[in-house]
């Protein structure tokens, strides 16, 4: 990556525009994300609310948290940054981590989370364009424990309070980022919950994502850009990154509808779902062998102790958040986006063999049933959480904070004003009244939902990709031409 992109990167939303002016940053920029997406980007920028705004001093009293991948990686060593530079992706192994998950596997590699990515810009100039927030972003490494990150993270917002003048600081997350700051108050709330103000989740799998279990299994199927990903991002790197595994649906007795106290409790549609009542899959996904992956038994003895931390990190959070008193609830908001098809389970066919392609696959959406309703990625039940105020909208997962019906409404949430733009129920999100403006992304090129339509977000092409296809467009890649790819999520 150039110096001139490495500058863009780094630079709060603020010195962003300001770098658009600059020739030779907006020529390199436009490559690297896409003349459409570009284009996105500078109209946002130019918005008379961002430009009237950009003198205007407010206190650092937002701290924005990005989901898996929001935030980019870099070499100190190797420069360049590797999550994801087509031009670099011959360098995504090197992602790969120590068995305990804490360490670069080669520690002259040296990986850092530097800045978060431009997926989230609408959401970062709606928050300039206004003079009541003054936000700073939190860049964390996603591969590693959320205990790897959870230090740094309290530390900003203890520097932000003192900076603040003792005001408190909110919290916005996205997807994983929402764990990331629940994780944070869990171990260190004795510190930091005098100095939080409010929090809106936004598309949080509080209790993890089928699609993660689909990339452990088939290892980064879905689409054919996500599948190149996997031709350079191995599966033994991938299982090595236990931020990513901790992600996986949480185990029976924590995943909603599965609790002793679940009322109604999920019910099992077919004689196959009685063996394991878990939505998400009909095996047990915490037990190494299950997977079936072919592994050596040294591989399937370190899987399963990355299964065993997510497991046990699952429990934690959840007995934690039962722990919680509903004064410290009372200032969480939590907006899942419904409507869309997702991966909601897994499950092998009996008697037949163990391959991905032969498994059951559930993804079409239920009306009136959470684990059967969702964002593209997070089901609805794993989006809720007991005694957190609740909102919806009609949406996919990556474009979210980037709708202007959510980012006003946390907004309003932050400011302890009545909520106005988005239901307090699914029905209501996707009745025909709350459609168009409500359910729009700002910036689809920039999150990559300008693809989508109707109820499919495109995440789940099932078949087996064409080799010789593949190899065409790995090769458009490598020129260039598809800078989609720089865009590439897993969630």
């Amino acid at each position: 990556m150039t110096d001139s992109l490495l500058e863009f990167f780094k630079a709060n939303t603020a010195g962003r525009v300001e770098l658009l002016g600059d020739e030779t940053v907006a020529s390199e920029l436009s490559a690297y994300l896409g003349k459409a997406a570009f284009q996105e980007l500078s109209k946002l920028t130019k918005r008379a609310d961002v430009t009237a705004h950009m003198g205007v001093k407010s206190p650092p009293n937002l701290i924005f948290i990005p989901g898996i991948m929001g935030s980019l990686l870099m070499s100190e060593t190797k420069g360049g940054v590797w999550w994801i530079d087509a031009r670099t992706r011959n360098h995504l192994d090197d992602l790969g981590l120590s068995r305990d998950g804490m360490d670069d596997q080669d520690p002259n590699n040296q990986v850092r989370a530097f800045t978060v990515d431009t997926t989230y810009e609408a959401f970062a100039l709606a928050a300039l364009a206004r003079d009541d927030f003054g936000h700073r972003n939190f860049a964390y490494d996603w591969r590693k424990p959320y205990s790897s990150n959870t230090a740094a993270l309290r530390d900003l917002i203890l520097k932000m309070y003192e900076e603040n003048r003792g005001e408190p600081v909110h919290i916005v997350a996205h997807s994983m980022g929402g764990i990331m700051a629940r994780a944070t108050l869990m171990e260190y709330g004795d510190q930091l919950w005098k100095r939080v103000g409010r929090i809106a989740f936004v598309g949080t799998p509080h209790y993890g994502s089928p699609s993660i279990a689909g990339y452990l299994k088939n290892h980064l199927w879905g689409w054919n850009l996500m599948a190149i990903l996997g031709m350079y991002l191995g599966r033994h790197t991938f299982r090595s990154l236990w931020g990513v595994l901790y992600l996986l649906p949480a185990p029976l007795g924590v995943y909603p509808g599965t609790r002793a106290d679940d009322n109604p409790p999920w019910r099992a549609q077919s004689a196959d779902d009685l063996a394991h009542q878990h939505p998400c899959a009909n095996f047990n996904m915490y037990d190494a062998s299950a997977w079936i992956l072919g592994l050596s038994d040294s591989d399937t003895g370190q899987l399963q102790r990355v299964l065993d931390a997510a497991a046990a990190f699952h429990r934690d959070l959840h007995g934690w958040h039962k722990q919680l008193n509903q004064e410290c609830r009372d200032k969480m908001l939590m907006v899942a986006g419904v409507g869309m098809k997702t991966l909601f389970r897994l499950g092998y066919r009996t008697g037949l063999p163990a391959l991905w392609k032969e498994m059951d696959k559930v993804t079409e959406r239920v009306p009136g049933d959470p684990h059967r309703d969702g964002d593209g990625r997070v089901p609805l039940a794993s989006a809720r959480l007991r005694g957190v105020t609740m909102r919806y909208v009609k949406g996919a997962h990556g474009g979210l904070t980037n709708i202007p019906a959510v980012y006003n409404d946390v907004f309003r949430w932050l400011k302890e004003e009545p909520l106005s733009s988005l239901p307090d129920s699914v029905e209501d999100a996707l009745s025909a009244h709350m459609g168009g403006t409500a359910e729009s992304s700002e910036a689809p090129h920039l999150d990559g939902t300008a693809d989508l339509s109707g109820d499919d977000p495109g995440y789940w092409n099932f078949g087996e990709p064409d080799a010789a296809a593949l190899q065409a467009l790995d090769a458009q890649v490598g020129q260039g031409k598809i800078p989609e790819f720089n865009r590439v999520r897993l969630l």
